[in-house]
C-alpha cells in the first residue's frame, strides 16, 4: 500500500526493485502486488511526481503486506532513473549530472518532436538539427550526432548519416526522457561521446484506454513587410490516436499519427505520417519480454539557404521545389530474466531501416541505411553492497547509394563491457566502468571524382578504443550529494562523413577517407541539495579535452570562388564550464526555475596545417581560436503556477552570440546575434481533457543560429489532448 503523509492513497506510483527492470504501479486505491520475485533481501525505489522519492529495504518472501508513506515535495524532485549506470537506481545517487523531463512538462510545448522541448533542459542546446550538450556539439551539416539517442535503452542513430531521426522517435508515447551530460562511452559505446539522450516509452494500461491529441497552430508575419514571401496562411496541424490495452498478462499499445505544417518560409512545408506499436508480456514469472516498432514516413521541402539578405525567407532561384522524401522503419525486442535473486540477464536485438530521395533540386541525392544491433548482459548482486554487469554488444550499418554520392558501403563495431558499484552505506557509491569498442569500415565501390581533391593521409579503416570511467557520489547528509567523475569518450565518423561526395546550392562536399575517430575525456565534480520541500539545486564543472572533433571546413584546393567544403580532424579541442540548475516553490503556487550554463570552447589549431580565409576572421596557426557554434553563455528560466484546473507560465530563454562559425560564406557571422526568446503557456484540465495554449517566440524576435537561415518567428499553437 502507498498513500501520502495524510494517508491518503496514492495511485500511479512507480515501484522498481532497485539493479533490475521488474517494478510496478500502483492502483487507484493505493495497492500493489510486484512480480513474483527471488527470496532474499532487496531495495524498493519507490517514486511520484510531487513526491520526495524513496529507498525501502525489504526483504522478498518474509511480508505479505507493505506500507509505504511518501512526503510532499513543492519542487519536482525526478525519482527513478536507468539510464546513468544501465541499471534502476535513484537520481539523487546518480554520480554523473544528469537531467529528467517528465512528459507532461514536454506536452506543454505543442511540439510535433522533442527536440525543442529539450532545448530547454540545462545544459542541452541545438543549432539546425544537432543537438548539443555543453559544447561537444556545434553545427555541421551532413555531421553524425556526438549525443547517442536511446528509445528504450536501444540505440537510434542512422547508419549513414550517423545522425537523430526526430521524427522516429514516439513523441506521444513518451513517458520520460533522461539526459546524461559528459562522456558515455565506457556503458554505450561509439556515439556517445558528448553525453546520452534516453527516451523511456510509457508502459501498456491494464484497462482499455483510448488517448488522442489534437494540435493546431500558425506563424506569424516577419516584422518587417519587405520580407514577407506569402500572404497565405502559415500554419502547422497534426492528430495522434494511440489505444493501450491487456489481452491476459500481455499488454500492448498501437497508435498512429499525421502531422502537416505550411512552414514560415519557402520550402519549409511538410507532411509526416507514423504508426507505432508495443508488446510487453512477463515469462516465466521473473521474465518479461519487450518488443517495439516504429515506422515513419516525412515529405519535406528543403530550404539551403535564403536568397539573400534582402529577401532571407525565401530560397535562390533553382532552389524552389528543392524536397526530400525520407523513411524510417525501427524494430526492436528485449528478453529480460531473473535467474535467482543475484543474477540477472538480458538479450537484445534491433534494427534501424532510414532511407531518403531528393529531387533534382536539392542535389538528386538517394540513399538507404540498414543498421542490425545485438547485445547481452549479465547482472550479478551476490556479493555484499556490489553490483556487477557483463556484456557485449555488437553492430552493423550498410548503406546503398549510388557511386557518385557514397557508393556501397558497410561498418561494424563490436564491443565489450564491465562495470562495477559498490555501495558504502550510508555515505557513498563508487561506480567503475571499462568498455572496448574496435569499428571497422570497407571501402566498398564509388565511382571516381570529377571535381573533388581527396585530402592527402593514410586511410584509416579500422579504430579502436578503451574506454574507462570512474564515478564517485557522497551523502554527507540528508539530501546532499557530493558527486565527482572521470570517463573517456569515443565516436568512429559516420560513413556519410567519410565517403560524401556532393553538391547541393551551389556548395561541393568532397570525400576525407583519411577520417579518424573522435576521442575525449570527461572531467566533472558536482553537487546536488534539496532544502527542505521548497528549492532544489544542482550545480557542477566539467573540463572536457577533444581529440579528433569532425567538422566541415572550408576547402581551399578548388580555388577561389568555388564554395567546397570536406570533413576533417581538429588538432584538439577544449570544452570546460560551469552548470548551475535551480528550482524554487515560491507563494500562491508559483514555482520557479533557472539553468545556466558558462561554456569556454576553444580550438587548438594545427601549427603544420595551412589555414584557409575564415569569413572575415583571422585565425593564427599555432594559437588557439573559438569553437564554431558555442554559446558562452546559455540561460533558462521560466515562472509557473498551477491552481486547481488552470495552470500557466512564461519562460525565458538567451544564448550569447557565436564568436565563430563555418567560414565557408564569405560574410561569416555578420547577421548572427544574441538570441532573445519569450514564451507564454497557459492550460486547463477538463475531466480527461487537457488543453494547452502557447505562444512562442512572443517578441517576434528575429535571428539566424546558422549562416543564411532566418529561425522561426512568433509561433501561436494550441493543443487538446485526452483519454476515453
Amino acid at each position: 500500500m502507498v498513500d501520502a503523509q495524510d494517508g491518503r492513497p496514492l495511485a500511479g506510483v512507480t515501484l522498481v526493485l532497485a539493479g533490475t527492470q521488474l517494478g510496478t504501479h500502483s492502483d487507484a486505491e493505493g495497492r500493489f502486488r510486484l512480480p513474483a520475485l527471488p527470496p532474499g533481501p532487496a531495495r524498493l525505489l519507490v517514486s511520484h511526481i510531487g513526491y520526495r522519492p524513496k529507498d525501502v529495504p525489504v526483504v522478498v518472501g518474509e511480508a505479505a503486506d507493505l506500507s509505504i508513506a511518501l512526503e510532499v515535495s513543492a519542487v519536482e524532485l525526478p525519482g527513478v532513473v536507468v539510464s546513468a549506470t544501465r541499471r534502476a537506481q535513484l537520481f539523487a545517487e546518480a554520480p554523473v549530472s544528469m537531467a529528467v523531463a517528465q512528459a507532461p512538462e514536454l506536452q506543454t510545448h505543442n511540439s510535433f518532436t522533442l527536440s525543442g522541448p529539450l532545448t530547454y533542459v540545462a545544459g542541452v542546446n541545438q543549432v539546425g538539427s544537432q543537438v548539443d550538450i555543453r559544447g561537444s556539439s556545434g553545427y555541421s551539416q551532413g555531421t553524425g550526432s556526438r549525443v547517442l539517442l536511446l528509445l528504450d535503452g536501444f540505440p537510434m542513430l542512422s547508419a549513414d548519416l550517423g545522425d537523430i531521426k526526430w521524427d522516429a522517435v514516439p513523441t506521444e508515447e513518451v513517458e520520460r526522457v533522461e539526459v546524461i551530460k559528459g562522456a558515455g562511452s565506457a556503458l554505450y559505446g561509439t556515439g556517445a561521446l558528448g553525453g546520452v539522450i534516453n527516451v523511456i516509452t510509457r508502459q501498456p494500461s491494464p484497462t482499455p484506454q483510448t488517448r488522442f491529441r489534437l494540435l493546431s497552430g500558425q506563424y506569424s508575419q516577419p516584422a518587417y513587410r519587405a520580407w514577407r514571401w506569402t500572404e497565405d496562411p502559415m500554419y502547422l496541424a497534426g492528430v495522434d490516436l494511440s489505444h493501450s490495452r491487456s489481452f491476459g498478462p500481455t499488454g500492448l499499445i498501437v497508435a498512429g499519427g499525421h502531422q502537416r505544417t505550411a512552414g514560415y518560409e519557402e520550402n519549409d512545408e511538410f507532411r509526416r505520417y507514423h504508426l507505432y506499436a508495443k508488446v510487453v508480456r512477463p515469462l516465466g514469472g521473473t521474465g518479461r519480454w519487450t518488443s517495439l516498432a516504429r515506422w515513419a514516413s516525412d515529405d519535406h521541402e528543403v530550404f539551403l539557404q535564403w536568397r539573400d539578405r534582402q529577401h532571407p525567407l525565401q530560397v535562390p532561384k533553382g532552389d524552389e521545389g528543392a524536397s526530400t522524401l525520407s523513411r524510417k522503419l525501427y524494430l526492436s525486442s528485449e528478453y529480460y530474466q531473473m535467474r535467482g535473486p543475484a543474477l540477472g540477464y538480458k538479450l537484445k536485438g534491433y534494427y534501424f531501416r532510414t532511407d531518403f530521395e531528393n529531387s533534382r533540386a536539392a542535389g538528386g541525392l538517394a540513399s538507404v541505411g540498414h543498421k542490425l544491433g545485438a547485445e547481452t548482459q549479465l547482472d550479478y548482486t551476490g556479493l555484499e553492497h556490489l553490483a556487477l554487469s557483463l556484456g557485449s554488444a555488437a553492430t552493423l550499418d550498410r548503406v546503398v547509394a549510388p557511386g557518385d554520392f557514397i557508393g556501397e558501403r558497410q561498418a561494424y563495431n563490436l564491443a565489450l563491457y564491465a562495470q562495477g558499484t559498490r555501495r558504502l552505506p550510508p555515505w557513498a557509491e563508487v561506480i567503475g566502468g571499462l568498455r572496448y569498442d574496435r569499428h571497422h569500415r570497407d571501402t566498398g565501390s564509388a565511382e571516381e571524382l570529377l571535381r573533388c581533391v581527396v585530402p592527402v593521409g593514410r586511410a584509416r579503416p579500422t579504430q579502436q578504443q578503451l574506454s574507462p570511467q570512474l564515478g564517485v557520489a557522497f551523502f554527507p547528509a540528508a539530501h546532499t550529494t557530493l558527486r565527482a567523475s572521470v570517463g573517456r569518450g569515443f565516436r568512429a565518423p559516420s560513413i556519410s562523413e567519410v565517403f560524401t561526395q556532393a553538391e547541393a546550392s551551389g556548395v561541393l562536399i568532397c570525400p576525407n577517407p583519411s577520417l579518424r575517430a573522435e576521442r575525449s575525456w570527461s572531467y566533472e565534480v558536482g553537487a546536488r541539495q534539496t532544502v527542505g520541500r521548497f528549492m532544489r539545486v544542482d550545480v557542477a564543472l566539467f573540463w572536457n579535452t577533444f581529440e579528433g572533433l569532425v567538422e566541415a571546413r572550408p576547402d581551399p584546393a578548388l580555388g577561389e570562388g568555388v564554395l567546397a567544403a570536406s570533413f576533417r580532424n581538429l588538432d584538439r579541442a577544449r570544452v570546460r564550464g560551469l552548470e548551475l540548475e535551480q528550482q524554487l516553490a515560491l507563494p500562491g503556487g508559483l514555482r520557479w526555475r533557472a539553468a545556466y550554463t558558462l561554456l569556454d570552447a576553444v580550438e587548438f589549431l594545427d601549427a603544420q596545417t595551412p589555414l584557409p580565409p575564415y569569413g572575415g576572421q583571422e585565425l593564427v596557426a599555432g594559437e588557439q581560436a573559438p569553437l564554431p557554434y558555442r554559446a558562452r553563455h546559455l540561460l533558462n528560466t521560466g515562472l509557473a503556477a498551477e491552481r486547481g484546473r488552470a495552470r500557466g507560465g512564461v519562460e525565458f530563454r538567451y544564448m550569447s552570440r557565436f564568436r565563430r562559425v563555418s567560414g565557408l560564406f564569405p560574410e561569416g557571422r555578420r547577421d548572427l546575434v544574441p538570441v532573445y526568446l519569450v514564451d507564454l503557456f497557459t492550460g486547463w484540465r477538463m475531466r480527461e481533457l487537457d488543453l494547452t495554449l502557447r505562444i512562442d517566440n512572443v517578441l517576434n524576435y528575429h535571428y539566424v543560429l546558422t549562416e543564411r537561415e532566418l529561425r522561426s518567428p512568433r509561433r501561436f499553437s494550441v493543443g487538446l489532448a485526452g483519454a476515453i
